[in-house]
Parts: C-alpha cells; sequence; structure tokens
C-alpha cells in the first residue's frame, strides 16, 4: 500500500501549507488512515512469529520498530536542527530550547503531550506527535494482540473514551485524535483488516457503518468542531480504501509502483516541513508552494531512504528478522 501512504503523507504535507478540502483539515483524516494502516502492519508482522508469549520475541518486535522508525527520523532531526541553527522561522520552533525540549524531540513520545507541556513551541518535527501516539501503541502490541481479551477490553475503553469526546464531555481535538487512550480502537480496528472470521469483519462492518452515519450527522447539522468530521471522515473513508488496497494484486509494474512509493512515504511526512523551512529561506513561502514542497520532500526522502535506510535495514533489520519471520518487504511501514 506504499502508494495510498505516500498520498496519505502528502494531505498531511498540504495542510501544514494551510490548505483544507471543502473546509476540512485533510491531514487529520489522513492520519487516523494511518492510524489504521499502522494497527494492520504491526498485527500482519505479529503474526508471522514462531513464538509469541516470550520475551525475546517481545524484545525482537520493539527492535523492529525500532529500526523501522529510527534512522530516518534522526535524519529528519538533524536536517531540521540545521535549518533552525541558520534561522529557519515557525511558531513551531519559536521557543528557546531547553534540555528537555531536546530530549522529548530525541524520543518522540513526549511530542504527543504537547497540550499540556507546551512542547509545540519547540517541536522540529511537528508531524512527531503522531508518531508518538504510534510509538506508544507498538509498545503495549505485545500484551495486547498476544492477549485477545485485553485486546477487546482496551478497544471497549478507547472507544467509550473517544465517545465521550465527541460528545463534549472530554476535549473533543485532544481524546478524540491526538491521546492514545481516544484512539487506540482505531489502531486495534486496523488489526481486524485482513482478517475473515466473522467477528472480525463484523466489528469492522459496524465501525464503519457507524462511523458513515455519525459523519453525515456532522455534515448535514454543521456540527463540526476539531476534528470531529475529520476523524470520522477518515475512519468512513480509510476503511474500505485499506480492504479495496489489500485485495490489489500484489505483482507486475503495480508492485513496483507501490514498492517505490512506499520508500518515500515515510520520508516525505518527516521531511516536508524541513522542506518548507528551506524553501522560506531561499525566499518561498505559502500555499502556493505546495508543488514545490512536495517534490523537495520526494528528492530528500529518496536520498535518505537510499542512503541511510536500505543500508541499515540489510544490516540490521532483515538480519534480525531472518531467524524469527517471514519478513515484509522493505517498503511496509
Amino acid at each position: 500500500m506504499g502508494l495510498l501512504r505516500l498520498v496519505l503523507a502528502s494531505l498531511v504535507m498540504i495542510s501544514h501549507l494551510g490548505i483544507s478540502i471543502t473546509g476540512l483539515n485533510p491531514g487529520v483524516s489522513s492520519v487516523v488512515v494511518f492510524y489504521l494502516l499502522a494497527g494492520h502492519v504491526v498485527s500482519q508482522l505479529w503474526s508471522r512469529r514462531h513464538e509469541q508469549t516470550t520475551l525475546p520475541a517481545h524484545l525482537w518486535f520493539y527492535k523492529d520498530r525500532l529500526w523501522r522508525i529510527a534512522p530516518l527520523y534522526m535524519v529528519a532531526l538533524l536536517l531540521a536542527i540545521m535549518l533552525w541553527w541558520v534561522g529557519a522561522q515557525s511558531p513551531f520552533i519559536g521557543n528557546a530550547p531547553q534540555l528537555h525540549d531536546w530530549l522529548a524531540n530525541a524520543l518522540i513520545i513526549p511530542l504527543n503531550y504537547y497540550m499540556y507541556t507546551g512542547q509545540d513551541g519547540f517541536t522540529l518535527l511537528p508531524p512527531a506527535w503522531s508518531l508518538g501516539v504510534e510509538l506508544q501503541f507498538y509498545l503495549l502490541v505485545p500484551l495486547l494482540l498476544s492477549r485477545p481479551p485485553l485486546a477487546i477490553g482496551a478497544g471497549v475503553v478507547s472507544f467509550t473514551v473517544f465517545v465521550l469526546a465527541q460528545w463534549g464531555v472530554l476535549n473533543t481535538d485532544i481524546f478524540g485524535y491526538r491521546l492514545l487512550g481516544g484512539v487506540g480502537f482505531i489502531f486495534l480496528a486496523g488489526t481486524l483488516l485482513g482478517k475473515t472470521d466473522r467477528l472480525s469483519r463484523g466489528v469492522l462492518a459496524l465501525l464503519w457503518l457507524s462511523s458513515l452515519i455519525y459523519v453525515t450527522w456532522l455534515f448535514v447539522g454543521d456540527r463540526h468542531i476539531p476534528y470531529n468530521t475529520e476523524v470520522a471522515l477518515g475512519l468512513a473513508m480509510g476503511l474500505p480504501l485499506l480492504v479495496v488496497f489489500l485485495r490489489f494484486p500484489r505483482k507486475g509494474r503495480w508492485q513496483q509502483i507501490q514498492r517505490s512509493a512506499g520508500e518515500v512515504s515515510y520520508g516525505v511526512f518527516l521531511l516536508h516541513f524541513p522542506a518548507i523551512w528551506l524553501l522560506q529561506l531561499i525566499g518561498y513561502s505559502g500555499p502556493s508552494t505546495a508543488w514545490m514542497v512536495f517534490l523537495v520532500s520526494v528528492f530528500l526522502a529518496w536520498i535518505t531512504h537510499n542512503a541511510v535506510e536500505r543500508p541499515l535495514w540489510q544490516h540490521f533489520r532483515l538480519r534480525l528478522s531472518a531467524s524469527h519471520v517471514n519478513f515484509p518487504a522493505p517498503a511496509e511501514k
């Protein structure tokens, strides 16, 4: 699903340039689809394991996720630091950094709690807050996927938090989009994609139908508040999109396109802010630069993938996987 991931990353990019679609933020819906996709990918990875309950198995999973996420993130972080150093301007890097700011940017997960810490005043890679949510889910994957009753309970609790956020009992933006407690059920829904049993299909069908009804109700009544409509739309559109993409044949020219797109999608997601700042430094800014930001982001993503990610994966990640699973292609996240 590399092409889909590239489109999603591009929608996140244009949202950060102030471009909306019919008044909605396309980046929010894209992040929700990323949540679903992340759940699917790790469930497939976990199911390929020979052993799923041992401590070495859990440690292997964490190492694999670290090698998948960290190399490109660190390269993008260094590039963002360089641009900040030479004078890039943005509200996201407006505060004078303290030690805890540097640690938060390096560790990623604290970025997810910027609404309580003010970390968004110095976030070198602003989209990384959602990566923090994803990492928190990964930490729980061995526990949840090896104990289905616990996963069901966690899904129910998370969905309850989400509903309370939609009702306004809890902050809709924070608990309905940004914190794992309110969106964990979306990741767990992603783990059901590709399963053929009636229960999994039934849960996904019910979630899709509920989302479709909810987003229609929001549109008809003009009840939009950040970001209830975008999240519901992400679920209503993302579930059938992923089902369709999962059924596409994985061979021939189509597979080559998917792989090439997948190789740069994560880079576009991480590197579009450095691309925006780089263009600003040479005098280009605003929504009209979207095509330039995209091209620069793809170029940087292609270079870093081939110069950093692929060599490291070949030496560490794929070797690590050889004795444990039938490993997915490098383009898979």
